[in-house]
């Protein structure tokens, strides 16, 4: 080699070591980023209200052999929706928080491990999508993103890190943050096996689909478009010698399902999963416009960089990223429109290929701006952003709604409003409390606060050792008022641990059956605290003779619970809580 070449091969390798630090050092600021920027919320503060139902059933998973004992009852779990089945569909998850609990106990310091394994999730599934919109890049394009490149991705991140949309997953504890970090590394995984024409990339792509498939099993779907529109893409542009690897990953997924299917039957049987996803769509319904508004809540401001992409749709990569973000939003865009209730969270799947099409929207206006002067979309794109940001959200939101009441016809008031009276015409506006600011901002009711530390407290009081107890509680969900259900797993979760081995799947659990009598239900070393809903004298008479004793939780704004006229004293007050016994 003479002197000159290799003076440019030291330099080549010299830009390059330069170049990818930089992008090293981009990545690790999105990932930090998004790891500490909503840090200020507490677990289980402005969640959904699943968070805590998980946080019960992680109990169950770190105590008691629950894989096995779902293969020991596949027969034996009603083929409907139940909680069992439910359950089973996210089990990847709910093992996953188990084994956070197995380690730390179902204590306080496990919520918090929780809660920052979960970020930890959502922060790497946001780096990821930039990892990818850069090997998309280079697959549809053929050369290396550029600086400018690069900080339209880093703003398109930011733009979702900052939305409230990323608030409600980042660090709550559902099954989206790790359905969405796996999606992530797959479409990577997937990509890159293309690019190398690798089947062994292929496969592991492959396994990593089927991983969606076991934390939760609808977030499947998303990969399978992933997967069609990229194999569709490839065959256009005539690149036959890729599609092999592509096909490895659909064979692998497939194979891992069977096997799963065979060992789980008829849990997750196909027809089984069809008509579990019939009949809760049938149990769950909305209103046709806020199920499509809350899918726009899920983009959040990704969206102002997106509509900035749209002119571009001639560009391969632009068009490839439009057509995966409409059959992805296609599934969740009918079942709104049939009248299915879809949540802000359910359709975290779209901020893959609306990253791409933001992070390609930002480039361009950057690149604009740079390179030709060009200020105009800059401008309008950041004021879209700021106004989409910090427009007054109870304002709108009321306004909104009083000018519907005034100008609509009442017959539409259904499609634009879930909470209809009897007469099926729209109540009279309520003064609306949300302080919070920004138009795409989640509904109150996935918004919700638990206070553990107070529910622990009345735990640590209700569970005592060798000491069987009946606790009556306000089963109430009208008006405003949300169901107390959840409190009553936190108590649980915070409650006895589960004897070694024991088999909680045909136990009835609590507030299973709320038309039978109180005491039907006998304490038992698995559940020593029953909990009740309603009271009568002859469940008085019961408690009595055999020394039961019995508490009753008042929480602040629900009525007492159904019980007949009793004295009462304070044996704890943990407001809003407070737990009552009955005076001698």
């Amino acid at each position: 080699m003479n002197s000159k070449s290799y003076s440019r091969t030291a330099n080549e390798l010299d830009n390059f070591s330069w170049f990818s630090l930089r992008i090293a050092c981009v990545l690790l600021i999105v990932f930090f980023t998004a790891l500490l920027f909503h840090s200020d919320l507490a677990p289980l503060e402005e969640t959904h209200w699943d968070a805590v139902i998980y946080v019960d059933i992680s109990k169950r998973a770190a105590e008691t052999p629950m894989l096995a004992d779902y293969r020991q009852h596949a027969h034996d779990i009603p083929l409907q929706p139940n909680r069992l089945l439910w359950h089973f569909t996210r089990i990847g998850h709910v093992l996953l928080l188990g084994e956070v609990g197995r380690l730390f106990g179902t204590t306080e310091t496990a919520l918090v491990a929780m809660q920052w394994l979960y970020r930890v999730f959502m922060a790497l599934g946001v780096t990821l999508c930039v990892v990818l919109g850069s090997r998309l890049a280079v697959l549809f394009r053929s050369k290396k993103p550029d600086s400018i490149w690069w900080a339209g991705y880093s703003v398109g991140a930011l733009s979702y890190i900052a939305s409230d949309s990323y608030r409600g997953l980042q660090g709550h504890l559902l099954s989206e943050p790790p359905a969405f970090v796996i999606l992530a590394l797959f479409a990577v995984m997937l990509v890159r096996a293309v690019e190398r024409r690798s089947l062994a990339i292929g496969a592991f792509a492959g396994c990593l689909l089927f991983l969606v498939f076991f934390i939760r099993i609808d977030a499947t779907l998303p990969g399978i478009i992933f997967s069609t529109v990229l194999l569709a893409a490839l065959i256009m542009s005539k690149k036959f010698d890729a599609v092999p690897s592509i096909i490895a990953a659909g064979l692998v997924s497939l194979c891992l399902y069977v096997i799963y299917a065979w060992w789980f039957s008829p849990l997750v049987n196909l027809q089984t999963l069809a008509n579990f996803s019939s009949a809760t769509k049938e149990l769950f319904s909305g209103a046709p416009v806020m199920s499509l508004f809350k899918i726009a809540i899920a983009g959040g401001l990704l969206w102002v960089g997106a509509c900035a992409a749209v002119p571009m749709w001639r560009d391969p990569l632009v068009r490839f990223a439009m057509a995966w973000l409409v059959l992805a939003l296609l599934p969740m865009v009918v079942d709104s429109l049939n009248g299915r209730a879809v949540q802000t969270r359910m359709s975290f799947d779209i901020v893959l290929p609306l990253l791409v099409l933001c992070g390609e929207g930002w480039s361009s206006i950057l690149q604009n701006f740079i390179k030709q002067r060009i200020i105009r979309p800059l401008l309008i794109a950041s004021g879209i952003l700021m106004v989409i940001a910090f427009a007054p959200n109870s304002l709108i939101q009321q306004e909104t709604r009083n000018l519907v009441i005034s100008y609509l016809p009442s017959e539409i008031h259904r499609h634009l409003f879930p909470s209809l009276v009897r007469n099926a015409t729209i109540g009279p506006a309520s003064p609306y409390q949300d302080s919070r600011l920004g138009l795409l901002v989640r509904p109150i009711s996935e918004r919700r606060t638990f206070e553990y530390s107070k529910i622990r407290v009345l735990g640590d009081y209700l569970y005592v050792p060798e000491r069987p107890a009946y606790l009556l509680w306000p089963d109430y969900n009208v008006g405003y008022l949300f169901g107390l259900e959840s409190y009553i797993g936190l108590i649980r979760y915070f409650g006895k641990k589960y004897p070694e081995n024991s088999d909680i799947f045909l136990t009835k659990l609590p507030n299973q059956d709320k038309p039978i009598p109180c005491t039907a239900r006998v304490p038992t070393l698995l559940e020593p605290l029953v909990f009740c809903t309603t009271l009568v004298y002859s469940d008085l008479e019961v408690l009595r003779r055999n020394k039961i004793p019995l508490y009753i939780l008042s929480v602040d704004g629900y009525p007492l619970p159904d019980m007949p006229p009793l004295k009462l004293k304070v044996l704890l007050s943990e407001p809003p809580f407070v737990l009552y016994g009955i005076a001698e």
